[in-house]
């Protein structure tokens, strides 16, 4: 089975409110959708990222770049499909842009091998349980948002089914928003998992005061806390993790 076409569609949907963290914005959700077709009629559709910058320039990248090196190629190739895209990456400006347009066309290979052997691509490697837990993002700074606010959405999310919650900080003092993390574990319980996220809001050492303040509630990690050659600053609070964002560690390098 060999494939005879790509395309893609960048989609944008306005949002009624903004669902921003500490030191952005967000008031649209994006997506870049491809489609790959096989000469023997078989259709992928898979969908992909949320760049609210640049998903206009994934689909180029995708249908200009992409396509000719992937037209033609056995779907089981998925490996030398891959290799011929990345080998694009050494002369690129925008590497990272680059990366997300290549795990577009990635997917649309994997869901076409899936698709024609009549598997899951969650089977086709090797994986075997039938349902996860999954956390949810929260948090969000809204004008007017109390502390009992917080606890309500913790206890919606407990509800919905979510394991844990993902809770955004750094756009506050770490006191303050360590009052905040205090209320969403009191409304949560101590079996649900509560990480923080502050997206790069705070120094190395606001990060790690308040790593401090929130040690009794037992929020397992912070993600995207100080700037990146500061991380292990953090890392050194008492019973606090740091989760590295995927952009820093890849199969070549650690950025």
């Amino acid at each position: 089975m060999h494939i005879e076409s790509i395309e893609a569609i960048a989609i944008e949907i306005p949002l009624k409110k903004n669902f921003g963290g500490s030191t952005y914005a967000v008031l649209k959700r994006c997506t870049v959708v491809t489609r790959m077709r096989t000469a023997d009629g078989l259709v992928s559709e898979v969908y992909n990222g949320d760049n609210r910058e640049h998903g206009r320039e994934i689909v180029r990248l995708i249908e200009e770049d992409l396509a000719p090196l992937v037209k033609g190629a056995s779907i089981f190739e998925s490996e030398r499909i891959w290799e011929r895209m990345f080998a694009l990456t050494h002369a690129s400006r925008d590497r990272k842009t680059l990366l997300e347009a290549i795990a577009c066309v990635d997917c649309a290979v994997w869901d076409l091998i899936g698709k024609a052997l009549g598997k899951s691509v969650c089977a086709l490697l090797g994986g075997y349980r039938t349902k996860l837990p999954i956390i949810s993002i929260g948090g969000y700074y809204m004008p007017g948002k109390t502390l009992t606010d917080i606890g309500r959405e913790m206890e919606q999310y407990r509800e919905a089914g979510m394991a844990g919650c993902k809770f955004k900080v750094g756009g506050l003092a770490p006191e303050d928003d360590a009052e905040r993390v205090h209320a969403a574990r009191a409304a949560a319980g101590r079996d649900f998992v509560l990480m923080v996220d502050a997206n790069r809001g705070w120094s190395a050492q606001d990060a790690t005061r308040f790593a401090r303040l929130v040690e009794r509630d037992e929020a397992g990690a912070m993600a995207q806390s100080p700037a990146r050659d500061r991380l292990f600053e953090v890392s050194s609070a008492p019973g606090f993790g740091i989760e590295l964002d995927p952009d820093m560690v890849s199969r070549y390098r650690v950025n």
